[in-house]
């Protein structure tokens, strides 16, 4: 047999391998993803220790950030960042088994950030890169969004209204039952970086924002604000140098005369020398997701949202 044979059939074999590699690998993935039944995609749900929630599926070696819940458990959205740019991706579940995740067709379009599932489970508050053309911008960030999701899919986008959205950086939404929106800003006028606010939503319009005050905003960074579906408690990030980390999350409550109570640290299980932040309760109030960098990149984590209890105490009594 000549060379130019033998290299001929090296070729050859070398694609086979790799051919019969990469059915074997995709076979593999299709056969792990049908394995995903039941609740929070089959995962066997932790204590009062965090977890990495989903490894290998949902927590990879790239970095994920915020997460949320259909209503009914019936889908799960993610954000995942890839080649710095952050992408959602969502999984329907089908008689009980958890489909392949899917891109947000209207992701890209919108440049879609930071979100929040609302406690009716159709409704998505996210933050986007695009200002609006009637207010300008100034700096970097962006303004909040809405979407719904309907029978036939998602509705087309829209900005929340020009009572929130300022020219300035307007973040991590999060809407409470009665239709209450929480987000954070770095509007002027503040008491620091970024400042945690509240905007009513009465008669069917959001009223003018009002800053949450001094008790939760300090002179640094406040932001990523997660607030109960009763307004009960509020559980935010911040940068205050009592914290452990770069960011650590703290839990406020809401006490008998309408304040919120002064914030309480939410303790070195959750928080560490690294950045803990984009708080998120599960729609059954069973499960506190959050994301840290302990790792390296951001990953999400899950634990007991008895740990919201236990601090309660401590919160009501400050």
């Amino acid at each position: 047999m000549n060379l130019s044979k033998k290299i001929y059939l090296i070729v050859i074999l070398t694609l086979f391998v790799f051919t019969s590699c990469k059915t074997q690998d995709k076979k593999k993935s299709e056969t792990d993803f049908s394995q995903l039944k039941g609740a929070y995609l089959g995962q066997n749900p932790p204590g009062m220790t965090p977890e990495l929630f989903a490894p290998g599926i949902i927590t990879t070696d790239a970095s994920e950030g915020c997460s949320g819940w259909g209503n009914n458990m019936e889908y799960f959205i993610f954000q995942r960042w890839i080649d710095g740019k952050s992408l959602l991706y969502i999984m329907n579940q089908n008689n009980k088994v958890w489909s392949v995740p899917e891109f947000l067709p209207f992701v890209d379009k919108y440049q879609v950030g930071d979100f929040t599932i609302a406690t009716d489970g159709k409704t998505m508050v996210f933050a986007s890169k695009i200002f609006i053309d009637e207010i300008g911008y100034e700096g970097e960030g962006g303004n909040i969004w809405i979407v719904e999701k309907t029978e036939t899919g998602w509705s087309e986008p829209k900005h929340i209204g020009l009572e929130i959205n300022t020219k300035y950086h307007d973040s991590y939404p999060c809407l409470t039952a009665n239709g209450n929106l929480y987000f954070f800003s770095r509007r002027p006028g503040g008491y620091g970086d970024s400042d945690l606010y509240m905007s009513e939503f009465v008669e069917g319009k959001y009223q003018a924002p009002v800053n949450l005050g001094p008790t939760l905003n300090t002179e640094y960074h406040e932001w990523d604000t997660y607030t109960a579906p009763d307004e009960s408690y509020m559980i935010y990030c911040s940068m205050m140098p009592e914290g452990l980390g770069d960011d650590d999350l703290y839990i406020t409550f809401k006490q008998s005369d309408g304040s919120w109570s002064k914030p309480v640290h939410m303790g070195n299980e959750i928080n560490t020398e690294k950045s803990e932040n984009r708080p998120y309760i599960s729609p059954d109030g069973k499960y506190f997701f959050y994301t840290s960098t302990i790792r390296g990149n951001r990953d999400i984590y899950w634990v007991d949202a008895k740990i919201i209890e236990n601090l309660r105490t401590e919160g009501l009594n400050n």
